[in-house]
Parts: structure tokens; C-alpha cells; sequence
């Protein structure tokens, strides 16, 4: 996960209210992404389904403005999964109730941007996949989208980010041993992370205007 192109942001503590900072696991992310009951159950099914493993996220602020800045990467057990979760999602991006269009995010096939807008707050979100991970990279502005910056940081992000995440065989896990393996791998994960990257030097904690909505998998329609 590469670190911002623009100068000036600063990065939140995870843990920090609101905020998807750091590690997270299937439940985590369902809660993120849907408001109701119903909702989280179908985003965990779906996940479970594609085969998730772990996710990490980082987000960020620019000092002395409502600048927003967050990057997700979604890791699954092979690429199929990766893309089938970002197909699903922009299934759901279209059928949200702040979307307002599709662009081209200018990467990979399969990559695709999306605008959403709320009360004056504009945001430019670009999903593509690389091996078995999934990446959302959101730039969020009040003055308009903030397309060219969203852009611009996902192909940063598309250059840093690694071929794939090598993840172990669950089936070969013995009885007791898988919550201990999801914890390594999600370890293992973070080190890799933020060994891939410089973290900002200053982290500073400050109410958030209005977030834009993660990517929400969906499962896939019956034939």
C-alpha cells in the first residue's frame, strides 16, 4: 500500500473511531460497508464465499482542510476471488444510493472508478485487482471529485503493490489451529505491508466529514 502522491496528509491512529486503520477481518469490514443486519449478513456470505482471508486499510487527512484520503486491500485464498469481489462491487456501486457515474480508472482490465456525492462532499473511488488482493483507493474533497488525485494514487498503489500475497492452505490446518493461522497470516500480512512502505511520521486524530461507502461485495446472480 503506497503512501499519499500529494503532500500535506497525515495519517490517522488505528483504532481511531470511524476510521479502517489497520488490520481487519470479514466482520470488521461487513460492519463497515452495510447499515443493517441483512446486509452485513449477505457482505460476510459473500466474502466467505470468494474466499477472504485477511484485509488492512489506511486513511488519511490533510492538515488544515477536509481533504480525505483511504486505501483497502481485500486478500482472498486465489485471484478469482479478487475479481469476482470487485466485479460484484461495482454492481453495488451502481445501485447506491449516492452514486452518480462510472470513469476510467486508467489501469488494469477489470479496474473501474466511481463518483459519489453527499451534501456538498465529493468523492472519486478507484477498485482494481492484482493477483488475489482487491484495492479500493477513495479521495474524498468538498471543493469537487477529486478524480486526477484518485487516479494518480492508484496507479502509485497499482505499481507498489505486490504480485500477490502468498496465503496457506487452510485444508491442511489440523483441528484448533485456524484461528491461530488466520492471526499469522493477518501478521504476516501487516509486516509485509509495512515493510513495503514508509508510514507518515506525524499521526494526528480528527473528526471526519462524511465517509464514502466502501466496496460491498455482493454474491454473484444464479444462471
Amino acid at each position: 500500500m503506497a503512501d499519499p502522491v500529494e503532500t500535506g496528509f497525515l495519517e490517522f491512529l488505528e483504532g481511531a473511531s470511524g476510521s479502517l486503520e489497520g488490520p481487519f477481518d470479514a466482520t470488521t469490514y461487513a460492519n463497515s460497508v452495510a447499515s443493517d443486519r441483512k446486509g452485513r449478513g449477505s457482505v460476510l456470505q459473500a466474502l466467505h464465499d470468494y474466499g477472504f482471508v485477511t484485509g488492512y486499510g489506511r486513511d488519511w487527512w490533510k492538515s488544515g482542510s477536509s481533504e480525505r484520503l483511504e486505501e483497502v486491500v481485500l486478500v482472498f485464498a486465489d485471484a478469482r476471488g479478487a475479481t469476482t469481489a470487485a466485479r460484484t462491487s461495482r454492481t453495488s456501486y451502481a445501485k447506491g444510493q449516492y452514486f452518480q457515474s462510472f470513469f476510467d480508472a486508467k489501469l488494469n482490465d477489470g479496474a473501474y472508478g466511481v463518483t459519489e456525492g453527499e451534501d456538498g462532499y465529493y468523492w472519486s473511488v478507484i477498485v482494481f485487482t492484482k493477483g488475489n488482493d482487491m484495492f479500493a483507493i477513495e479521495r474524498g474533497s468538498y471543493s469537487d471529485y477529486p478524480t486526477a488525485q484518485s487516479i494518480a494514487q492508484a496507479q502509485k498503489a497499482f505499481e507498489f503493490a505486490p504480485n500477490s500475497i502468498d496465503v496457506p492452505p487452510p485444508a491442511v490446518a489440523g483441528p484448533g489451529f485456524l484461528p491461530n493461522l488466520r492471526l499469522l497470516v493477518i501478521g504476516a500480512l501487516v509486516l509485509l505491508l509495512l515493510a513495503a512502505c514508509a508510514i507518515a511520521v506525524g499521526v494526528f486524530v480528527v473528526f471526519k466529514p462524511w465517509s464514502p461507502r466502501l466496496p460491498a461485495v455482493e454474491a454473484e446472480p444464479k444462471p
